[in-house]
C-alpha cells in the first residue's frame, strides 16, 4: 500500500516538474519578445482585462467585440493598443497614413499572420491566401487577366440565369402556401447556394445545386458554407497552431485526430470532403481537356470558366505555369473565401433595406424604369450606370463590410508614419516604431465609419451621401483601398481580386429580386457574429448561421 503511495506521489512530483519546467520555457522564449514590445507599453489602450487573455476575448467576441472596438476608438483614436495573451502587445489601427504604409509601401515588411497562411495551406493547399512573397506575386500575375472588366462582363447572363433560378423558388414557395400573403424565409441559407452556384458555374464550370426546396443535401455546397463558420468558432485558439505550423500536415493531423475537440474534428472533415470532390472535378476537367479545347464545351460555362481558362491560357515568356496542386488550391480557395463573403454581404443588403421601406422603393423604381427601357433583364453597362443602386451597394459595403478586420504581423523593427500625432508620454509623436513580432489588427470598420473622414452621420446608413459629392475629407484621407475610397476589399498585393465580380452579383440579385418581392423585417432578433466573415444568427442560436426575412410578392 505505502509502495502505491510513494509511486503516486513520484508521478505528481513529475507532473508538477514538467509543468513548472513548460512554464519556464515559455517565459523563456517570450522574454525577449516582450522586451521588444516595452516601447509599445507608452500606446494609449485599454486596461489589461485578464493576465491569461488580455483584452483579447474583449476584442473578438462574437456578439460584444463590435461595441468594444467602438470603445476603443472614441477613447484611443486610430492608433491603440491592446494586451493579447500573456501580455503580448497588439496594435489597432484605422489611420489612413499607417495603413497606407502597412499595405502598401512597407508590404513585405507586414505580410499576413503565420497562422493564417499556414492554417490555409493544409486546409486548401497552396493558393491565393496561402501563398506569400514571389510564390504570391506569381499567383496574381497569372489570376488577373481572368479577373479582367471585359472577362466579368461576360459572366452578367450566367449569373441572371441563378438568380432566376432562386427568384422561382421564392415565388413558388409563396404560391404553395394556404393563404396567398407573406411568407418568413432564411435568406441566408438561399443566397450562400445562390452565390456558390456563381461561383461554381463561373469560376469552375460545374453545377452543384438544382435549387430543389428544401434541405441542401449536396456534400460539397454543405462543407463551403460551414468552412468558414466552424474556422471562426477555432479562431481564438488558432495563434496555437504557430507551435507546430511548421510540422508536415500527415503529422499534424494525426495529432489533432487525438485531440478531444469536436469542432476540429468537424472541420477536418469539412477539408477531407472539400479535398476529394475538388481533386474529382479537376480530375475530370483535366480529362476534358486532354481531348482537345472542343470538350471543354460541354461544362456549364462552356469552357468559359476561371479555372478551364487558367488550365488552357498560355503563360507569358519566362512565367512558370502553376502546378496542379495549385490550381486546385485556386478553385478551394475561390469556393471557401468568395462564397461566404459575398452571399452574406448580399443577405445584409436584403436585411438593410427591409428596415428601410422608403430606400427599397426608390431602388424598385429605380430598376423598373430600366428594366422598361431595356425590354429585359440589364446588362452590364445598366446594371453600373444604376446610381441608387450602385449607392445601396456602396453604403452597405462600407457600413456593414463582411470582414471588419484583418490581422498583419510585423516581420522587422520599423517605423510607420501617421496622418494625427498620438500622444505618447504627453508628447505628441507623428511616427510609430514597430517592434518585429507585433501583431497589427488593420481596423476596416474603423476607418470606414470614421467621423473625422465621413461626417458625424458615418455610423448612419445613408446611400444618398453617394449620390452628391463626397466631403473633401474623403478625398483628402487617401484610404489605400482598391474599392471607392473605403478599405473593404483592402488594398494593395492584397487585396481582393474579384471585388468586381462581387459587387457585379450583389446588383445582379437586388435587380431582380426588388422586382418581384418586398422585404418585410422578422420579428425574430438578429445578432450579427464577429468573425474572419461577419455572419448573422438568430439571437441565442450563434452556433449556426440564420436570417429569417419576410417576403411579400409584389
Amino acid at each position: 500500500m505505502s509502495s502505491d503511495y510513494s509511486l503516486h506521489g513520484l508521478v505528481w512530483l513529475a507532473s508538477l516538474l514538467a509543468a513548472f519546467l513548460t512554464i519556464i520555457l515559455a517565459l523563456y522564449s517570450l522574454c525577449p519578445h516582450l522586451i521588444r514590445q516595452m516601447v509599445l507599453w507608452r500606446i494609449p489602450g485599454p486596461p489589461c482585462q485578464s493576465f491569461l487573455t488580455g483584452n483579447f476575448l474583449q476584442m473578438f467576441d462574437a456578439v460584444s467585440g463590435f461595441e468594444f472596438r467602438k470603445h476603443v476608438w472614441k477613447n484611443y483614436g486610430t492608433v491603440s493598443r491592446f494586451h493579447g495573451p500573456l501580455w503580448d502587445q497588439i496594435l489597432l489601427i484605422s489611420d489612413p497614413v499607417a495603413l497606407t504604409s502597412i499595405l502598401i509601401k512597407q508590404q513585405e515588411t507586414f505580410e499576413q499572420h503565420e497562422w493564417f497562411t499556414e492554417l490555409f495551406r493544409h486546409a486548401v493547399g497552396p493558393g491565393l491566401l496561402s501563398s506569400t512573397g514571389a510564390l504570391h506575386r506569381r499567383q496574381r500575375k497569372l489570376l488577373n487577366p481572368i479577373f479582367s472588366p471585359s472577362r466579368i462582363r461576360s459572366m452578367v447572363p450566367l449569373l441572371h440565369k441563378i438568380t432566376d433560378q432562386v427568384n422561382r423558388v421564392f415565388r413558388d414557395a409563396l404560391r404553395s402556401q394556404i393563404t396567398d400573403g407573406p411568407m418568413e424565409l432564411d435568406i441566408v441559407e438561399w443566397f450562400g447556394r445562390l452565390v456558390l452556384e456563381m461561383i461554381a458555374q463561373g469560376g469552375l464550370g460545374h453545377s452543384f445545386d438544382d435549387f430543389t426546396y428544401g434541405a441542401d443535401k449536396n456534400e460539397f455546397n454543405i462543407a463551403i458554407k460551414e468552412f468558414m463558420l466552424v474556422m471562426s468558432r477555432l479562431n481564438l485558439f488558432l495563434p496555437i497552431f504557430l507551435l507546430v505550423t511548421h510540422w508536415p500536415s500527415k503529422l499534424l493531423r494525426s495529432i489533432a485526430v487525438c485531440l478531444p475537440w469536436a469542432d476540429l474534428h468537424h472541420f477536418l472533415g469539412i477539408v477531407d470532403t472539400m479535398d476529394r470532390c475538388t481533386v474529382r472535378l479537376f480530375q475530370s476537367k483535366k480529362a476534358l481537356l486532354a481531348q482537345g479545347d472542343a470538350e471543354l464545351t460541354q461544362l456549364v460555362s462552356g469552357g468559359q470558366d476561371i479555372i478551364s481558362v487558367l488550365m488552357t491560357t498560355d503563360t507569358d515568356a519566362g512565367e512558370t505555369e502553376m502546378q496542379d496542386d495549385e490550381i486546385m488550391a485556386q478553385m478551394l480557395t475561390l469556393l471557401a473565401a468568395a462564397t461566404e463573403t459575398t452571399s452574406n454581404s448580399i443577405a445584409r443588403l436584403v436585411h438593410v433595406l427591409s428596415q428601410h421601406q422608403d430606400a427599397q422603393d426608390e431602388l424598385r423604381r429605380e430598376v423598373n424604369a430600366a428594366v422598361a427601357v431595356s425590354g429585359g433583364e440589364l446588362g452590364y453597362e445598366q446594371l453600373t450606370e444604376l446610381p441608387y443602386l450602385d449607392a445601396i451597394c456602396r453604403e452597405t459595403l462600407r457600413l456593414y463590410p463582411p470582414a471588419s478586420f484583418v490581422s498583419r504581423i510585423c516581420r522587422a523593427d520599423t517605423t510607420i508614419p501617421l496622418s494625427h500625432p498620438i500622444p505618447i508620454d504627453y508628447t505628441p509623436h507623428s511616427s510609430l516604431f514597430v517592434p518585429r513580432g507585433t501583431t497589427i489588427i488593420l481596423d476596416i470598420l474603423g476607418i470606414n465609419c470614421s467621423q473625422d473622414i465621413w461626417g458625424a452621420d458615418a455610423d448612419s446608413w445613408r446611400p444618398e451621401r453617394w449620390l452628391s459629392p463626397l466631403p473633401e475629407s474623403v478625398a483628402g484621407a487617401r484610404i489605400p483601398g482598391v474599392y471607392s475610397n473605403m478599405l473593404t476589399f483592402l488594398g494593395g498585393p492584397r487585396s481582393c481580386i474579384g471585388f468586381k465580380l462581387s459587387e457585379l452579383e450583389m446588383k445582379v440579385v437586388l435587380s431582380q429580386l426588388i422586382r418581384s418581392f418586398r422585404f418585410l423585417p422578422s420579428k425574430t432578433e438578429i445578432v450579427w457574429r464577429l468573425g474572419p466573415v461577419t455572419t448573422p444568427s438568430v439571437k441565442g442560436s450563434l452556433a449556426t448561421s440564420s436570417l429569417p426575412v419576410v417576403l411579400e410578392r409584389i
